[in-house]
């Protein structure tokens, strides 16, 4: 298990690595060319655009992993410990139902668009490629929840602080 949560660690990371200067790459190149008049690079909007969804849903994945999306911890620490450890798990209960939710209809949504072969108006890539990102984000948030879940109980862990490394 624990190498196949760091070879998902290394594959988000290199998501990230790879689509935030890519995209920073492509605004800018876009901005100097209709500054200079040079003409407009129509692709570069959109191919920014698309690395930009990848980039947020390849991120939601170890936002889960180090605990740091936003939450009410401020009201779950003034319980009790037995009631925060109740609600850590109703918490993660609730995330992996709404991770399989969206995973379930974006499966659908991504083999739609397949059968279709709906293509991208500028750079011409099939659109399912882009509604892909929407369905590795929300099974990294199904794999991260369990994976954070686990750890906790391992370690007896049910705060809501941030984690650095949660390994199993």
């Amino acid at each position: 298990m624990k190498g196949l949560f760091s070879r998902l660690d290394r594959l988000e990371e290199y998501i990230l690595i790879i689509t935030f200067p890519l995209m920073l790459l492509f605004v800018f190149a876009g901005t100097i060319f209709r500054y200079f008049e040079i003409g407009s690079l129509t692709w570069a909007e959109e191919a920014a655009r698309y690395l930009m969804i990848w980039l947020a849903f390849a991120g939601i994945g170890l936002g889960f992993k180090k605990n740091v999306h936003l939450g009410l911890s401020f009201f779950v620490n003034k319980f009790p410990t037995a009631v925060q450890k109740f609600l850590f798990f109703v918490r993660a209960a609730f995330i992996i139902l709404f991770g399989g939710l969206i995973t379930y209809y974006t499966s659908i949504l991504v083999s739609n668009q397949m059968q279709n072969t709906q293509l991208s108006p500028a750079l011409g890539i099939p659109i399912w490629l882009v509604y892909s990102a929407i369905l590795f984000g929300s099974i990294m948030i199904i794999i991260r929840t369990v994976q954070m879940a686990t750890s906790s109980i391992k370690f007896n862990d049910y705060s809501t602080q941030e984690r650095e490394e949660v390994e199993l």
